[in-house]
């Protein structure tokens, strides 16, 4: 079995039916005033089912019954998480969309962000940096986006110098690559411009 073999398949109708289920998980939550706790038990529960392969495939069979999911659940986080949370992922699997935990945590994050007016970002740079230069380029994107920002670090050695940041789906790039590729289209820009113009010249003469 390869590595990719554990990941779970993420497509466009699982971010919908995350959203969908997200939208509901933080609705209780938010009801029962224990959002922070709720969040935190998602991320621990996707976490379980990555380290046990075994029991996100029996959740996501359609071939192992109902009360034998309920069993394992049952085993696996009753000690763990709140009656709220275990009620939750039972209704989730019972509907047959356990192969939409990691979507409903995506989204879940994303909403709690959003509530807690944070965001998340990663600082893309071609060697490691330290915390300090990390925490520095959080506290600029802050003041810049006006919101508390969480700062990933992840390392890319094709880019020349200075750093990307990559926020959702907007990317701020302030590396070295990204400024020649900027003079280079303004070089041939010009280029293309002065070739107009003498071309231009020509059939006016002509």
């Amino acid at each position: 079995m390869s590595e990719d073999d554990n990941k779970p398949v993420f497509d466009t109708d699982q971010q919908y039916l995350g959203n969908v289920y997200g939208k509901a998980l933080m609705g209780l939550a938010t009801k029962a005033g224990v959002v922070d706790q709720m969040v935190d038990q998602l991320d621990s529960f996707v976490d379980v089912l990555s380290q046990l392969p075994s029991l996100r495939y029996a959740l996501e069979s359609p071939r192992v019954g109902f009360a034998e999911k309920e069993s394992l659940l049952d085993k696996a986080i009753k000690d763990k998480a709140s009656l709220e949370f275990l009620n939750f992922v039972k209704v989730v699997c019972r509907k047959g969309r356990a192969d939409c935990f990691t979507a409903i945590r995506d989204a879940v994050r994303l909403m709690h962000d959003e509530l807690s007016n944070r965001i998340q970002a990663t600082m893309i740079t071609a060697i490691p940096v330290d915390d300090g230069i990390r925490q520095q380029v959080a506290e600029q994107m802050s003041q810049v986006l006006g919101k508390q920002v969480t700062m990933a670090t992840q390392v890319d050695p094709t880019i020349i110098g200075g750093l990307v940041v990559r926020i959702g789906d907007t990317v701020y790039d302030g590396s070295v690559t990204n400024q020649l590729n900027q003079i280079r289209t303004t070089a041939v820009g010009r280029a293309n411009q002065q070739i107009r113009q003498a071309l231009d010249r020509f059939t006016s003469e002509a």
